[in-house]
């Protein structure tokens, strides 16, 4: 795509009575980089990064207006004095950017947990929250005073601290987007019942906000258009209709889907494709004629954004995962680079982090989000050294990129015929395709540096006495675990992930795999075998099938589809032994044996480092400085490889 084909996301953007530089928005996410409830430094470094690349419009983390509301255990207390002074030093940061800065009010309702602050839940009716179970407390009429109150104070802090505007959450996860769905609203009081009475509170939290600000900043409204639960929720039929009764004093819409009943439609992962509520944004566009609309949903690739835009679907495109991949993505369209950002591939894996985990949003790409001030700068070595990087995956790519940045020389060895390691393995297979763009954009990048990049060549002791290196840094991977305890494991027909996707797949009849991760390989394996046609059984000893995908919301996506592909499911079972013609289960917590038909067994199991060479280098050259990085170092996921090549690269 060139300069022009983004002109329409590179426009300017009035809102009131500021410009936003451009139609790319930072839009609100849960970071659980706050301190104390509060900015601080690392999250207005997060934030600085993404202005300093030239994003125009950045809507800040929620800010919670009230005690009763606390959704995570690092959310911003919008409620708290001390807000107006970190807003205040936050929006100077970020305006010195070039950035226009929106603080959203919030306050989660039922979606939170009452357990970090020892307070109940507050709800417009007795409805549990799916996710904790937790019951609410049905509010009176002076709760809903007080959280009014909450949203106009927060508003006037907002305004007193300097912030462009303010935007009012009634998105997924939103106390008024409970009160607005017959899902969770079952009141029978003026602010319940019809439609109209339902949307009584949303239209009080405007108007009082309204007022604080004046007509000289910003009035964003975050409104949800589809709930996916149409036999009560807000249904994309209703959406214009809503919006057009809602936007009295509003300045702009940002039109969002999903629920609690639909965790996974909030922050779509592969299931879905981008730009999947396009279309909706489009239809309450033409309803309110004139105010600017917000599109989201997956919207990661410029020229899909700019078509919107230039088609009249948006005015704006919220780009936030593809901004926490590249923050200089604004800059690089700009500057007719669109080939040098850097991908968000909707992986879900580490910018998904409003779970009981607790992690700082990151980047399975791009590591150094969540951490840049912590972040060393990329600075030249004070000398030159000689650099070997044996592995051309994740991990040894990026060492190679940085080092090579850096001013050193380098080569790099990969004993394939191609660069990529697993992720490229992994999307050749058909699985999980946009995996293969992380090691296409590294790949790129080394093509455009002086490296002297070997295919199909194996490290070598003449290999590394004539090239003398310096230092070597060790990426050569993982290696599937031998099935040493399970009995029978040692047949032919017994098989690893690896071995499936590179091809193997011994018989013809029913394919059983024994899950022992509870992730992506059962899955990918799972949907190779099964889309050749071959019946699939998955055996567990957990409670239920890929577990470890709760916290990506790709859980029940993926239940689904493995329904359509007739994929049988098998908990709490203990597989005895591998026998001629199948295997042998037991029930986990009972004495019940039963016997599956099966001729191919594939082991789902977490990997082993394959360090044999550092193991020789240690031995025969201890004199040589030698790193290891990502699975050669402990098998784990690519943003671990990434970071500690990138780490091994800067240090060198």
């Amino acid at each position: 795509m060139t300069v022009s084909a983004s002109a329409a996301l590179l426009e300017p953007l009035p809102l009131a009575g500021v410009t936003a530089r451009n139609r790319l928005v930072f839009a609100p996410h849960c970071t659980n980089l706050a301190e104390g409830g509060l900015p601080g430094e690392r999250l207005a470094a997060y934030f600085e990064r993404r202005a300093s690349g030239g994003v125009g419009l950045i809507v800040l983390e929620e800010a919670q207006v009230h005690p009763s509301s606390h959704p995570y255990q690092r959310a911003i207390r919008g409620y708290d004095p001390a807000i107006r002074g970190a807003f205040r030093r936050l929006g100077e940061r970020l305006h010195a950017r070039g950035a226009v800065v929106i603080a959203q009010l919030s306050h989660c309702g039922m979606q939170g947990t009452g357990h970090i602050l020892k307070r109940a839940l507050w709800a417009p009716s007795a409805v549990p929250n799916p996710a904790t179970l937790e019951m609410p407390k049905v509010m009176e009429p002076e709760d809903i005073a007080v959280v009014v109150e909450g949203f106009a104070r927060a508003a006037s802090w907002a305004a007193q601290a300097g912030l462009d505007g303010v935007e009012v959450n009634a998105g997924q996860y939103s106390l008024l987007r409970q009160f607005l769905s017959g899902l969770t609203n079952q009141r029978t009081d003026g602010y319940g019942g019809g439609q109209d009475e339902r949307a009584r509170l949303i239209r009080e939290v405007i108007a009082a906000v309204r007022r604080e600000l004046g007509t000289g900043l910003v009035l964003g409204l975050r409104l949800c258009g589809d709930e996916l639960a149409p036999w009560a929720g807000i249904t994309p039929e209703q959406a214009p209709e809503l919006a057009v009764g809602l936007v009295e004093g509003v300045d702009y819409l940002s039109v969002v889907i999903g629920s609690i009943y639909s965790v996974e439609a909030t922050r779509a992962g592969l299931d879905k494709p981008p730009g999947y509520a396009l279309e909706l944004a489009a239809a309450v566009r033409r309803a309110v004629d004139g105010l600017p609309v917000f599109a989201s949903g997956s919207l990661v690739d410029a020229e899909q954004a700019s078509a919107a835009i230039a088609a009249g679907k948006a005015d704006a495109c919220e780009m936030t995962r593809a901004l926490i991949a590249d923050p200089d993505l604004p800059h690089k369209l700009a500057h007719g680079a669109r080939h040098r950002i850097r991908p968000c591939i909707r992986c879900n894996q580490d910018c998904m982090v409003r779970s009981a985990s607790n992690a700082a949003v990151s980047c399975v790409h791009n590591p150094e989000a969540g951490y840049e001030s912590q972040w060393p700068p990329l600075a030249q070595a004070p000398q030159a050294r000689s650099v070997l990087v044996v592995g051309g995956g994740p991990a040894g790519m990026e060492a190679a990129r940085i080092a090579c940045l850096r001013g050193h020389r380098v080569t790099l060895v990969e004993r394939s015929e191609e660069l990529g390691g697993m992720p490229r393995m992994v999307a050749a297979s058909g699985q999980r395709a946009t995996f293969g763009l992380v090691a296409a954009w590294l790949s790129a990048r080394l093509a455009e540096l002086p490296i002297d990049v070997r295919l199909g060549v194996e490290a070598t002791p003449s290999l590394l006495a004539e090239l003398e290196p310096e230092t070597v840094v060790l990426a050569t991977g993982g290696r599937s675990r031998p099935p040493d305890d399970l009995p029978g494991g040692h047949l032919r027909r017994v098989v690893s992930v690896r071995d499936v996707l590179g091809g193997r797949l011994p018989g013809k009849g029913r394919v059983a795999i024994i899950d022992r991760q509870g992730s992506y390989p059962a899955i990918d394996a799972a949907r190779f075998t099964a889309e050749r046609g071959r019946p699939v059984t998955i055996l567990t000893e957990d409670s239920f099938v890929s577990g470890q995908l709760g916290a990506t919301g790709e859980l029940m996506p993926w239940h689904r589809a493995a329904a359509a592909l007739e994929i049988e499911f098998r908990s709490l079972v203990t597989v005895l032994k591998v026998e001629s013609g199948g295997v042998r289960l037991r029930q986990r917590f009972g004495a019940e044996e039963s016997f599956l038909e099966v001729d191919c067994v594939v082991v789902a199991d977490y990997e082993l480092a394959e360090d044999s060479l550092y193991q020789r280098l240690r031995e025969g050259r201890p004199e040589l400085e030698v790193r290891r990085v990502g699975d050669c170092l402990a098998p784990r996921r690519a943003l671990h490889a990434i970071l500690e090549g990138g780490r091994a690269g800067g240090e060198v």
